[in-house]
């Protein structure tokens, strides 16, 4: 058997790079299992490079060794997955039509200072012939793969399909043959929509009406959007909740991560989220419209404020934006559904080693690294080395648990230890859905619990298992995200304020603390802590 890393789940950085969990939070979440990582680690280097290969930023594809930490695209610290800034920027800036800084703002919330920038426009040609193809051609193929994966995902995980073990381990590698299938264009159109939205900035900011552009990339149609319908129609008695979950039972908490329960495997946190909603009241139709009115009158108001030449110009990228923009979310759900194919597989693996006694529980096997998973398949090797082995990461990992790291930094990150939130400066973040609001926080963790209309949901980050909290949350306030992240384009698509990106609002609100957040610029008041006691004019 392959001897594994020290730990799986912790690399050392130099002392120069920089990193940053904005946005890939959203994907692969919290603490990661080692079979989780390991499903994830080479593959974020496969797509990612892939995408820039497909686009001509690069001319071939070569993941540097998962020892060439600073050279990797994404790492592991302490448990946390984590992008590289700098490699990252570097591929930006030989983009034309978009730059390192722009993806820095667009993607990871903020922008350093000091941050190296070298443009170039020496691809340029290769870039030439390649994009107009996967402009025209990526959102279709993605669309076209949600659909044949959804189809797939449920003749897999009805009763009894994976009962052969072997079965189950040749599904498992079918399944990540079709993830990194979908992650590769999902990764190109992630590319576009930065290019995209950038173009739309430049347009708003010569029309003078910079505040627009959060108006002008919203009210589209996506399969979060389909989500909400489904789940307000299960309130309504009209759908029942099986069919639902027959439906759309990949989703649930923390789905990025493949050891996860997703709601068909535990539907109590989407039974809770349903009986927060109001059967009487369904914003959905209301809400859609409402958004396609601000994203037609932010339209008109940008063309209206440019010349002839680029009005023209702005008016193909706002077309292109409701083709383009929409299927980021088909591609993301795609990916789960082939995800939720392999949790499903190694959970019935995992059952066989327990049974075999080569684990001592079939939930070990989320601790077993991917060759280790793969290599366990006969009984040649020393079940109590593994079982070892298992309980050592077991242990790591919990205490991993209880650490924080920052969302962003420069060169090995220093964990902190999990403390409840002290700090008296201001708490703000990056407004990224216009509008205020002001109600009771209601802090969320893992896409479970019960939140009440009219409060503030304040989690680390979101994912599509929060969807339907936004139809009953006043507003959103999250740790990590960015303009483009998943909280951001679900608060817009609905109409309600959010500000992402605050780094430690989890630790410096409770539920109950009164609080207003204005969602253009990002600031944050808190308004009366939850024992009763005033920010503004003392004890109440």
């Amino acid at each position: 058997m392959p001897q594994p890393t020290p730990d799986p789940l912790h690399r050392e950085s130099g002392p120069k790079t920089a990193w940053t969990r904005v946005n890939i939070a959203e994907g692969v979440p919290g603490v990661s299992t080692p079979l989780n990582w390991s499903w994830w680690d080479d593959a974020n280097e496969r797509m990612i490079r892939g995408a820039y290969y497909d686009l001509g930023v690069i001319a071939k594809v070569e993941a540097p060794d998962v020892g060439d930490v600073d050279a990797r695209a994404s790492a592991i610290f302490y448990g946390r997955p984590a992008l590289n800034v700098d490699v990252s920027r570097a591929m930006a800036d030989l983009q034309p039509g978009t730059s390192g800084e722009a993806l820095e703002r667009h993607y990871f919330g903020a922008v350093r200072p000091d941050a190296p920038s070298n443009p170039s426009r020496r691809r340029y040609p290769a870039i030439a012939l390649k994009l107009l193809g996967q402009w025209r051609g990526v959102p279709g193929l993605l669309h076209s793969l949600y659909e044949a994966n959804h189809t797939w995902w449920q003749t897999i995980v009805t009763p009894h399909a994976l009962d052969s073990v072997d079965f189950a381990r040749s599904t498992f590698d079918e399944a990540q043959r079709r993830f990194e299938a979908i992650a590769r264009p999902h990764s190109v159109l992630a590319l576009l929509g930065g290019v995209l939205i950038q173009q739309v900035t430049t347009v708003a900011e010569a029309a003078g009406h910079p505040e627009l552009v959060l108006d002008a990339l919203g009210g589209y149609d996506s399969v979060e959007f389909e989500t909400l319908e489904a789940l307000f129609a299960v309130k309504r008695g009209e759908l029942a909740l099986e069919d639902f979950l027959r439906e759309r039972g990949f989703q649930g908490p923390q789905q990025g991560e493949i050891s996860s329960r997703p709601w068909r495997e535990d539907p109590r946190p989407v039974e809770s989220l349903i009986s927060s909603l109001d059967a009487k009241k369904n914003p959905l139709l209301e809400v859609a419209a409402d958004r396609v009115r601000a994203r037609e009158a932010a339209e008109v108001k940008l063309c209206e404020g440019v010349g002839p030449l680029r009005r023209v110009w702005a008016r193909w990228l706002f077309s292109e934006a409701a083709r383009m923009l929409p299927e980021r979310e088909s591609g993301k759900a795609a990916m789960m559904l082939t995800l939720d194919v392999a949790r499903a597989c190694a959970r019935r693996i995992g059952a066989d080693y327990a049974e075999r006694g080569v684990l001592d529980q079939a939930e070990d096997v989320f601790y077993l690294t991917l060759d280790e998973f793969r290599d366990t398949s006969d009984d040649s090797h020393d079940p109590s080395d593994l079982r070892t082995r298992v309980a050592a990461r077991r242990q790591q990992r919990d205490a991993y648990l209880e650490i924080e790291l920052p969302e962003s930094w420069v060169g090995m990150v220093a964990p902190v230890e999990r403390l409840p939130g002290e700090s008296e400066e201001p708490l703000s973040g990056l407004g990224v859905s216009p509008g205020a609001a002001e109600g009771r926080v209601r802090c969320v963790e893992d896409g479970a619990g019960t939140l009440h209309p009219g409060e503030i949901l304040v989690c680390e980050t979101t994912d599509p298992s929060y969807a339907g909290y936004f139809l009953v949350a006043a507003g959103v306030i999250t740790d990590i995200g960015g303009a483009m992240g998943h909280g951001a384009i679900v608060a817009r698509e609905v109409g309600i304020p959010c500000v992402v990106n605050t780094r430690h609002a989890t630790r410096r609100l409770s539920t109950g603390d009164l609080v207003r957040l204005d969602g253009a610029t990002g600031k944050i008041d808190i308004l009366e802590e939850a024992g009763g006691e005033s920010t503004e004019g003392g004890p109440t």
